[in-house]
């Protein structure tokens, strides 16, 4: 009877008194519930992320073809994660799913509302297998790092054959570091009362990463050699520098929390330098190896998940390049660090459901070309550690299928500079061409080998160009000139029109922003702003240089909407510096007569309800641009250009001319503006850092009015055009009488119309339907 009663109550405690599961909506920089409602997957299975409840210490997730879960398909039981990839395939179907969570005392929560997606037909595979499934592929010996120890003869005979010159520089490297190592003393603190952002605490913040760097990527260099050599001194040299770096406190000046940028280096450089020389260490030398790198990871692992809960909040820039560091640890002491299995568990687990968080099928970066080039750079270590150690392989992510032609299309060769987003006046085609060559090796794409291969040798050299080489699949490299020369990265609202793909030194181009991520992160740019740039230099620019990252001429411009070319309301930019600055691409369409790209950003302000701007491409020289503003109440509007040498100011034009070229811009309405210009920063750089001259135009509305309409004409190199404007009762016609051919414009607020010879289009706004006549 007491046996009856103890069941009773739990019966009744696990079935009649469920918790209440919270299911709030996700917030603004959340990830949000995946997959949403009523989508498509893009592979299957998809990926599952859902909000952590903080009663809940695991989770069961179901997946069922009926709202009911009578019969589910797939169901996980306790997953400690909110996120989770299912192990096999669904077949193209309609499918639901729910979760629920379950609390310490093992009570499950209610179930959450059902979710519908569904897989079509023609979805790649791609699950995430078993986490014991996963764990068995890791080598029981070493080397467990980009290569196993099965493969180290067959790197050997390439050293001794084909990869011969590759090997002898490696060699030469490590003879120069055994002879000279570097100072291997620990880094300093910053001294008391040092100016968080100043000078000096760039200097430390920054100069220790790149000390930990010398330190310990010298160790891993020694280490390969050592590990294809067999000569026990590059296997020593590499043990002191190892060593002494374990000498660091772990808690202290390259600690995760306070610098994280020195702390990720002494993530992944030891546990290279570990797996690759690991015969060469004694066991005590181990067992202080992995003392010190159970902290590090242990620090690394805690900040993803408990402080900034990266499942759920992925786009905290650091942390996206934090976890494949992680996952390297995890690698290479696995069974030697006891919290391994879960730091990789949760690594991989990162990978399949929201990584990248960036960029979908696309290919795009909301981030920009230069971080877009600096994250994955560093990403294709792990790539190389899925495929190597797990037989996995990231390219078979419809992503990294299309991610080259971000920078093929951005930044064609003989392009110096000119895209959006933080650092990218530091990045140029040259830059990116040893990242564009890898990709391409690594997806197979001849248009991204080409890119590479019109920079010359672009191997990024090391032991990863020695390892990356190994891997030769024997790509074929093509030229792009069959590709169209514009494309739209509608996954992040960026379209790119472009004159010339094969050499940007003769391109003129126009960057288009208009991003459902906002003005996030380092993509901070302004929605409906444009760049312009000719002959692969910069022209029309988005202003500013980073000094350091969130200093007062960082947050106080460069987040600013007054810092692109866009449009101001009283004055007033959009929300800087924030997802819910949302903006959309909303029409695309490129020909060899004419390119269009439209964008909508009213809700990225809080005082507009609507700002359509329409870009006008006539190739190659003509651009047409048409802006139209409501706001709830009346309001001036501020029209914004910025550009490295000074304005020549008329009276309805102004002109700018650069060695690249000539710009001449005619505000067609308007009838009334006022031009001014000022070469001034609101809050410039700090002295110590630069100095940096601009010019920042602004043409101003005279009276103010809560609907306002621009149309704007921009010639290149004093292209011949001729434009005849007839106001209509609805909108307004624009004839441009060009050599050869006239095209006429049709400009209305809920659709616009052009006709170029024999190419017509007529694009409408409300429903974002094009039909092509």
């Amino acid at each position: 009877m007491r046996t009856r009663i103890i069941l009773f109550v739990v019966l009744m405690t696990v079935q009649g008194f469920a918790w209440e599961l919270d299911q709030r909506p996700a917030a603004s920089g959340e990830w949000g519930y995946h997959p949403a409602d009523g989508v498509a997957a893009i592979v299957t299975p998809p990926s599952f992320t859902w909000l952590p409840d903080k009663t809940a210490v695991a989770y069961t997730l179901e997946i069922a073809r009926d709202r009911d879960f009578k019969e589910p398909v797939y169901v996980v039981e306790r997953t400690k994660w909110s996120a989770h990839c299912p192990s096999r395939v669904l077949t193209p179907n309609m499918y639901y799913w729910r979760y629920r969570g379950w609390n310490e005392e093992g009570v499950p929560s209610e179930w959450s509302v059902a979710r519908s997606f569904s897989v079509p037909d023609g979805a790649p595979p791609y699950p995430m297998p078993e986490g014991g499934e996963i764990q068995s592929r890791i080598p029981v010996g070493h080397p467990r790092l980009f290569f196993r120890p099965e493969d180290i003869d067959h790197l050997r005979d390439l050293a001794a054959g084909p990869l011969a010159e590759q090997w002898e520089k490696l060699v030469a490297r490590a003879d120069e570091l055994v002879a000279n190592p570097p100072e291997t003393e620990e880094p300093p603190l910053y001294p008391e009362g040092t100016e968080r952002k100043g000078e000096q605490w760039r200097k430390i913040w920054w100069g220790n990463r790149v000390y930990a760097i010398k330190v310990t990527d010298a160790a891993a260099t020694l280490a390969f050699v050592y590990r294809l050599s067999g000569d026990r001194k590059y296997g020593e040299a590499a043990r002191d520098l190892i060593m002494a770096f374990c000498d660091w406190d772990p808690k202290g000046s390259t600690n995760y929390s306070y610098n994280d940028e020195a702390a990720m280096p002494c993530l992944y450089y030891p546990s290279r330098t570990y797996t690759w020389a690991y015969d060469i260490f004694t066991s005590e030398e181990r067992d202080r190896i992995s003392d010190v790198m159970t902290i590090r990871g242990q620090d690394c692992y805690e900040h993803l998940r408990y402080r900034q809960r990266h499942l759920w909040r992925p786009y905290a820039s650091h942390s996206n390049r934090a976890w494949h560091w992680l996952g390297e640890v995890a690698t290479a002491f696995h069974r030697e660090i006891p919290a391994a299995p879960e730091w990789l568990d949760y690594s991989m687990t990162i990978f399949y459901t929201c990584y990248p968080v960036w960029g979908g099928a696309d290919g795009g970066w909301h981030e920009g070309q230069a971080y877009w080039v600096s994250y994955l750079n560093r990403f294709m270590y792990w790539a190389m550690v899925l495929e190597s150690i797990y037989d996995l392989n990231a390219f078979e992510k419809p992503f990294f299928k299309s991610t080259g032609d971000f920078g093929l299309y951005t930044c064609p060769p003989g392009t110096k500079t000119g895209a959006f987003a933080d650092q990218s006046i530091n990045s140029s085609s040259r830059s990116i061409a040893s990242f564009m060559g890898l990709m391409g090796a690594a997806a197979g794409n001849p248009y991204w080998k080409w890119f590479a291969e019109q920079h010359g040798n672009v191997s990024p050299g090391g032991y990863f160009g020695f390892l990356v080489d190994a891997q030769n699949r024997g790509i074929e490299a093509k030229s792009p000139e069959s590709l169209p020369e514009s494309k739209v990265f509608r996954d992040v609202g960026l379209a790119v029109l472009n004159t010339n793909l094969l050499d940007g030194s003769k391109n003129t181009q126009i960057h288009f922003k208009s991003s459902p991520y906002g003005t996030q992160s380092h993509g901070y740019n302004a929605n409906n702003a444009f760049l312009l740039n000719m002959k692969g230099e910069r022209a029309l620019i988005r202003s500013g240089k980073r000094d350091i990252y969130g200093s007062p001429h960082h947050k106080e411009w460069m987040w600013q909407t007054k810092s692109d070319n866009a449009i101001l309301v009283n004055g007033q930019g959009q929300f800087p510096h924030t997802h819910q600055a949302v903006g959309e691409i909303t029409h695309f369409f490129t020909s060899d007569a004419f390119d269009v790209v439209a964008g909508e950003a009213g809700q990225s302000y809080r005082n507009l309800d609507r700002w359509c701007r329409r870009i006008l491409f006539f190739k190659p020289d003509v651009v047409l641009i048409h802006d139209i503003l409501r706001a709830p109440e009346p309001a001036t509007y501020q029209w914004l250009l910025h550009a490295q040498a000074p304005f020549e100011l008329g009276n309805r034009e102004i002109k700018w001319e650069s060695d690249a070229g000539r710009v001449d811009v005619h505000f067609l309405k308007p009838a009334a503006l006022t031009f001014t210009q000022k070469d001034t920063f609101d809050t410039p750089p700090h002295t110590w850092a630069f100095t940096l001259e601009e010019w920042h135009f602004t043409a101003e509305t005279q009276k103010a009015s809560d609907v306002m309409e621009f149309v704007t004409l921009i010639r290149i190199d004093e292209a011949k055009v001729k434009a005849i404007q007839e106001d209509l009762e609805k909108g307004t016609t624009i004839t441009l009488a060009m050599p050869g051919r006239d095209a006429k414009i049709v400009l209305r607020e809920d659709q616009f119309e052009i006709q170029d010879g024999l190419v017509s289009k007529v694009f409408f706004d409300a429903d974002c339907m094009d039909t092509e006549q």
